[in-house]
């Protein structure tokens, strides 16, 4: 069998092992971002709760009385991930509070925390995405990437003695910056997605912060202990937060490289010996998941790219990502064969690190 001809130009390959997608940069602004509205909020729901010193009088002044309190606690894992379980508190004090929750009061609060959750994290006041939501900037910013590198990759690879002249003209025609109306209704997409995702949030927010606060009330905590509880709810949500903000920025990143690539095939490749399929490379890290880290270097089609991300939680946290890599179409054989060398390496070198820190 005649040996596939092997080109020394590479896709477009991560300068930091650990961001294979380059998208450091981006997702440290959105956290940054996340970060000044989550204290802005934290810093109104303490209010709120001093706020309701005007409401208490003193119940109780009994070092023997002795109250019971056991609300639901929310907990991340070292994977960041969220994790549930039921703690229970013992409060022994000697001063016992009540509380005026009237109806009045209830639905005064119910309707600041609606207002400020909202205001913040939706920059809507009834529910709907506003044209110009913040958040849609760092999406936009992780697609343009994607296709900008996907472009790259291609016209790196398309050398005119490996994939013919006139392939080779048609790739270094790709514009980079001229989004064609279905990669625009794709983003359209992700948008409206992600916003229900926050949305999802911001309403289980809602429920949690006012019940956390009037429950307390109801239970004659003190300020302090209200103000403390509180402000932990809202570092659950932060968390939550921080959490769909890294899986839908690299999200939009692998999806917009997806469908660039199959367009490219499509429009370019289709009735050429050649297609582009899908370089895996994972984030080099050591909290990878050791599952993510053994693709690194293989190649699949973009059908089995989406249907790993389909399962389970193989999405949430994901830092890889996939680059165009040139096959040929009948046998499969990569032109490419000492980049996937190389990765294997990088993998073993991995993989001999983390039995180290074990």
């Amino acid at each position: 069998m005649k040996k596939i001809r092997q080109i020394s130009a590479y896709p477009v390959i991560p300068n930091d092992a650990a961001d294979p997608a380059n998208q450091k940069g981006n997702l440290k602004r959105a956290q940054m971002e996340l970060k000044k509205r989550f204290e802005r909020i934290n810093k109104a729901v303490k209010q709120l709760c001093r706020d309701q010193k005007q409401y208490q009088s003193v119940a109780a002044a009994n070092s023997n009385r002795m109250s019971f309190w056991q609300p639901i606690e929310y907990f991340t894992n070292s994977k960041g991930e969220l994790d549930t379980r039921k703690s229970d508190v013992f409060i022994a004090n000697k001063q016992f509070y009540s509380y005026d929750i009237s109806t009045e009061r209830y639905d005064s609060i119910n309707s600041f925390i609606e207002r400020l959750l909202y205001s913040e994290i939706l920059e809507s006041l009834d529910g709907r995405r506003p044209q110009n939501w913040f958040y849609q900037s760092y999406l936009s910013s992780a697609t343009q990437d994607a296709i900008r590198d996907t472009i790259q990759s291609s016209k790196n690879m398309a050398e005119p003695d490996v994939v013919g002249n006139e392939v080779a003209m048609m790739v270094r025609q790709l514009d980079a910056d001229a989004f064609n109306p279905q990669q625009i209704n794709s983003l359209n997409l992700v948008y409206s997605r992600v916003f229900n995702e926050m949305k999802g949030l911001t309403d289980s927010m809602k429920v949690n912060l006012s019940e956390t606060l009037t429950r307390g009330m109801a239970n004659g905590l003190g300020i302090q202990q209200l103000t403390r509880d509180v402000a932990k709810r809202v570092g659950v949500g932060f968390s939550r937060a921080q959490r769909i903000s890294r899986t839908e920025i690299m999200g939009a990143y692998r999806t917009a490289q997806r469908d660039k690539t199959r367009q490219i095939n499509k429009d370019i490749y289709g009735n050429s010996p050649f297609i582009q399929k899908q370089l895996w490379f994972s984030a080099l890290a050591m909290t990878s998941r050791k599952w993510h880290v053994s693709r690194h270097g293989s190649i699949y089609s973009i059908q089995e790219v989406e249907e790993f991300y389909s399962e389970a939680a193989n999405s949430i946290n994901c830092q890889c990502s996939q680059s165009p890599i040139l096959v040929n179409r009948k046998t499969g054989a990569v032109v490419m064969q000492s980049l996937i060398d190389k990765m294997k390496l990088q993998k073993k070198a991995w993989r001999a690190g983390v039995a180290r820190a074990a």
